[in-house]
């Protein structure tokens, strides 16, 4: 897969540091764990405004 992609530096550009196991891991994890915090958050708000408000229906029918 890596064979079609040149991975060195082309001339006249600044090197590039490797990045560090810290970077690689904010990357590969962080980013998406984050990402899936809001999803979650957005996903579960309603519920937790809007079981008061099915209480209060109940209650007022009864």
């Amino acid at each position: 897969m890596f064979g079609l992609i040149p991975l060195k530096t082309l001339p006249g550009w600044p090197e590039v540091a490797d990045p560090t196991v810290i970077e690689s891991l904010t990357v590969l994890l962080g980013v998406p764990a984050a990402i899936a915090a809001v999803i979650l958050i957005l996903g579960m708000a309603p519920s937790w405004f809007g079981a008061d408000r099915a209480r209060e229906i109940v209650r007022k029918d009864s």
